[in-house]
């Protein structure tokens, strides 16, 4: 024995509670049954429950908003309100979501340019008292288009390929006056040519059979302001009124149709009056040719300038502002009877018999003056009115559109939440048939495996083989686009991923211990399968499930843009339950037609709620899950 080994007597040892009675002690916590526990393990994760709380107030948002909501407001078309920007209550005091809209790229009205600042507005949509003038900004572009907005710029002549002239003629006939001279300011030539100048009785090239028919003015060969005096010729004499030909002639056929004279401005100068034609004016000439096979070409305005503005514009203040409107003495004297004590408020203006005001709240505000017509012995009395602009439009007071509306006039909050029923009935309806055929089919065949495995593998390969643009196709012929019809698509094969995920988990659990110690104990078939087998497989399968929902109504927007979604305007009835044709996916595809006009909360509010649902349904199918999942029971 090694030295430095020890011996332990028996005195070293002990034996624990030697001398105690031990017995068993109660449990301190109550045993939970299989739903408690299942409800401890989903509100484990606050995310969960925070996501499931969502889920569930859109839910109920989707239920109870339209029911609510005055049906007018997103069924009808107003095309007064129509694409009015989100107007929140408090928030519009802080100018966040205030009803005002940022303009852009709207042509100002030349005559409103401020001396000091440069600076315009429009004026033929827009008024002046609801531009916020703090954010008016001005920009300029260039362009070629035949337009009073564009300013400026020259207009060019060209000659065509294969041709020798081109002519333009003034838009209406000029009258001749003694002394009268046509300045020519041409700008460019691109090749050498002559400008002839001719006048005639005709502005069509088919009333002439040959230039010898016009008379002629003079010519110009170079740039430069030219000057060419019309009376000089004999033929034309003081008050004749004319057409002016102004053709432009190349020594040799044109080989790439580039050759051009360039109009600075044509000035028609006389004792009575300075015409000038420039910019647009000019652009206005019309094109004469005679000879076809010499003669053709283009007119082209280059280089004109177009001011645009930008800025802030108050919408609702616009548009629901005090009218002015003419109604006549029945219309007058039914809104007097129809509101006590209108009459009776009448302020009559001491300077005018013609003029009177109402006090607030009544649909007149004033009356500015009155017409009257007597026909026979009967005078009828039209009145000038300001009307209360809320009640024009069809409101008692100024409205908030928390979302805006639509292009439809329609209110989009109210418009969301109906659209999102339908799609949510949408999905839930083809969710519970997809599972409920999916786990049918799965469960027989990995259960059974072998030759009914293979044979219901390879036919389900075969049904969802077929193009699903063909199927929705062939579905909307035999149906006609509408919700039965995409119910019917979204189920034909939305049972297939559902039956795959049903055969995995079954022929993960199929060969566990309790599995065959229910067979050896003689359970059936359908006892085992669903008793012992799908408790087990439930929470993927669900999962599953429940995050196809957000994947059908993203489905269902797709189909809105080929024209087979549920589209606007239909409507059907599930029981007691009467739907609109109103969906997610329609108000989305709606909306994206309108970002180019800049209306962009047509296309973010639908989105935002799409995203959200889709997140907190994924967090909820997660969570189920988990909860269903018997091998996490207890923990």
């Amino acid at each position: 024995m090694d030295k430095n080994e020890k011996k332990y007597s028996k005195d070293y040892f002990k034996l624990v509670h030697d001398e105690e009675i031990l017995l068993d002690k109660p449990l301190k916590t109550k045993q939970l049954t299989y739903w408690q526990d299942t409800m401890s393990r989903f509100t484990k994760n606050k995310y969960n429950v925070i996501a499931t709380a969502i889920l569930a107030f859109f839910i109920l948002l989707a239920i109870f908003v339209p029911i609510f909501t005055p049906s007018h407001l997103y069924e009808k078309t107003n095309a007064n309100i129509t694409t009015l920007p989100p107007r929140v209550p408090l928030l519009e005091k802080l100018g966040i979501l205030d009803g005002s809209k940022f303009i852009k790229g709207q042509p100002i009205d030349v005559t409103t340019i401020d001396p000091e600042t440069g600076l315009g507005y429009p004026t033929k949509t827009y008024q002046k008292e609801y531009i916020d003038m703090s954010t008016l900004k001005n920009y300029e572009v260039y362009g070629a288009d035949r337009s009073p907005q564009f300013v400026g710029g020259t207009n060019d002549l060209y000659i065509n390929s294969g041709r020798f002239a081109y002519s333009i003629v003034t838009p209406t006939k000029v009258t001749l006056v003694d002394g009268m001279t046509i300045v020519l300011d041409v700008d460019k030539y691109e090749t050498p040519g002559i400008l002839k100048v001719y006048a005639g009785e005709f502005n069509l090239g088919s009333k002439y059979t040959s230039w010898n028919d016009l008379t002629y003015i003079g010519e110009v060969t170079t740039t430069g302001e030219h000057t060419l005096s019309p009376l000089e010729n004999l033929e034309l004499t003081a008050g004749d009124s004319v057409f002016f030909v102004f053709k432009h002639e190349i020594s040799d056929r044109s080989v790439k149709g580039s050759e051009y004279v360039s109009f600075n401005s044509i000035a028609f100068n006389s004792s009575v009056e300075n015409k000038v034609y420039s910019g647009y004016d000019l652009s206005q000439f019309t094109l004469l040719g005679i000879n076809g096979a010499d003669e053709n070409g283009r007119y082209v305005r280059q280089d004109a300038i177009m001011t645009l503005s930008s800025f802030k514009y108050d919408v609702y203040a616009a548009l629901f502002a005090d009218k002015l409107v003419v109604i006549g003495q029945s219309e007058y004297d039914k809104i007097l009877s129809e509101n006590p004590g209108m009459a009776e408020s009448i302020t009559l203006n001491p300077e005018n018999p013609k003029k009177w005001t109402f006090d607030e709240g009544y649909p007149i505000v004033s009356v500015v003056d009155i017409s009257s017509i007597k026909i026979g012995p009967t005078v009828y009395n039209s009145y000038h009115v300001m009307m209360d602009g809320n009640r024009v439009i069809g409101f008692e007071s100024t409205p908030y559109f928390i979302f805006g509306t639509d292009t439809f006039g329609r209110d989009l909050f109210s418009l969301i939440w109906l659209g999102l029923r339908t799609s949510l009935l949408l999905g839930l309806m083809a969710s519970v048939i997809n599972i409920i055929l999916g786990i049918i089919w799965g469960a027989i065949s990995a259960y059974y495996g072998g030759q009914v495995d293979l044979l219901m593998e390879r036919f389900k390969d075969v049904w969802g083989s077929f193009p699903q643009i063909t199927m929705v196709g062939i579905i909307s012929v035999l149906m006609g686009p509408g919700f039965w019809a995409l119910l019917v698509f979204m189920v034909y094969d939305g049972w297939i991923g559902v039956a795959s995920i049903t055969r995995i988990q079954f022929y993960r659990y199929r060969g566990r211990e309790y599995v065959l110690a229910a067979r050896t104990l003689g359970a059936s078939d359908r006892r085992i399968i669903f008793k012992h087998i799908l408790p087990n497989a439930i929470g993927t399968i669900v999962t599953r499930v429940i995050l196809s929902i957000p994947s059908i109504i993203f489905l269902e927007l797709n189909l809105s843009f080929l024209g087979l979604g549920i589209g606007n305007g239909q409507k059907f009835k599930i029981g007691p339950i009467e739907l609109t044709g109103t969906s997610v996916g329609v108000i989305l595809y709606d909306g994206q037609q309108q970002l180019i006009a800049g209306n962009l909360w047509l296309i973010i509010y639908p989105t935002l709620v799409v995203s959200i649902l889709m997140i907190t349904f994924n967090m909820f199918g997660n969570a189920l899950r988990d909860a269903l999942n018997p091998q996490l029971r207890g923990n």
